[in-house]
């Protein structure tokens, strides 16, 4: 993420010097690569690595100045190739590498990006590395979906809560960066913690098709063929079947907002009686499905018939086909 957005907001308390320094040597922040997570996690890793004792790293010591230029001895940054599986052998340079003496200063700091797509064995192996780390170590994970890491990685890991998704902030940032106004308020309140995502959509071929996908997922009375097209124009580039996953996700929150008496933003006279039968447990089932796409995505599964039958229970509700 572009580092100038820093100042459009607010950074987190774990962030602040004192706390920062007093974290643990294993720390597992939510968030996925294009969240604010990612941004201030980034920070954190220059406040562990300045030479420079301060409120944030000063940016002109050697250490700043190594981090800057991608080139840091003592740092390490892994992440999925190609959206995939992060593997063993990438996880096993992780931990060998902490295992050696830092060079430029006191630390040697090892961040994994989207840990949650950690294979078996890598995940295996990266818990030996927690149970044990060597003493001048730190391991920071990022999780856009931390349930999805084992049970004993999160018990030996400090957990960091994600900052506040702050709209105003989004759109400020957005405005700055030249979207345009129309599209600034509908991207901040999806992406208010994800707004590098929100930028990179502003100029997206997907972003002017998205009122028309709204409108066939939210038709008065539902058909069964608005399921074929929807899936033939949104199922096959990884870019549209996430982009659909993410509205879908947004509808089942609205729809759970709603359920609780609060407000929502896609249904504002209310839920369509074809919603509104469904009940709760069906619902966050199906909730649970579209989650899971992600991940059915990056194991090359038969995307297209999941889909059609993730849109078959959207609009019919658990009723066969």
């Amino acid at each position: 993420m572009d580092s100038n957005a820093r100042q459009y907001f607010r950074p987190p308390p774990w962030l602040a010097a004192s706390r920062a320094q007093g974290l643990s040597q294993s720390v597992l922040v939510e968030g996925s690569a294009d969240s604010l997570s990612a941004l201030w996690t980034a920070q954190l890793v220059r406040l562990w690595l300045c030479h420079e004792s301060g409120a944030q790293s000063c940016g002109h010591c050697l250490s700043c100045h190594l981090l800057e230029a991608g080139n840091h001895p003592d740092y390490l940054e892994l992440v999925a190739k190609n959206g995939k599986t992060l593997g063993i052998e990438q996880v096993r340079e992780g931990i060998d590498f902490l295992a050696y003496t830092p060079q430029s200063g006191p630390l040697r700091v090892l961040r994994v990006l989207a840990a949650e797509q950690m294979s078996t064995a890598a995940a295996n192996a990266l818990l030996k590395g927690l149970e044990e780390p060597p003493p001048r170590a730190r391991i920071l994970l990022l999780s856009g979906s931390p349930s999805r890491l084992l049970p004993t990685i999160r018990s030996r890991c400090q957990r960091l809560g994600a900052p506040i998704a702050d709209v105003a902030a989004c759109a400020d940032y957005l405005r700055n960066r030249g979207v345009k106004e129309e599209d600034v308020s509908l991207l901040a309140q999806h992406y208010a913690d994800r707004p590098a995502r929100a930028l990179e959509l502003a100029g997206s071929e997907i972003w002017g098709e998205v009122p028309g996908l709204q409108r066939v997922l939210l038709p008065a009375v539902p058909r069964t063929e608005q399921i074929w097209p929807l899936v033939a124009k949104w199922g096959k580039e990884e870019e549209r079947i996430l982009w659909l996953r993410d509205t879908m996700l947004d509808l089942y929150r609205d729809i759970f907002r709603l359920q609780q008496g609060l407000t929502a933003q896609y249904f504002p006279t209310g839920l369509p009686a074809w919603i509104a039968a469904r009940a709760a447990g069906e619902l966050w089932l199906d909730y649970q499905a579209w989650l899971q796409l992600a991940t059915d995505l990056r194991q090359n599964l038969q995307i297209p018939m999941r889909l059609e039958r993730l849109l078959w229970r959207w609009y019919f509700g658990g009723k066969d086909q």
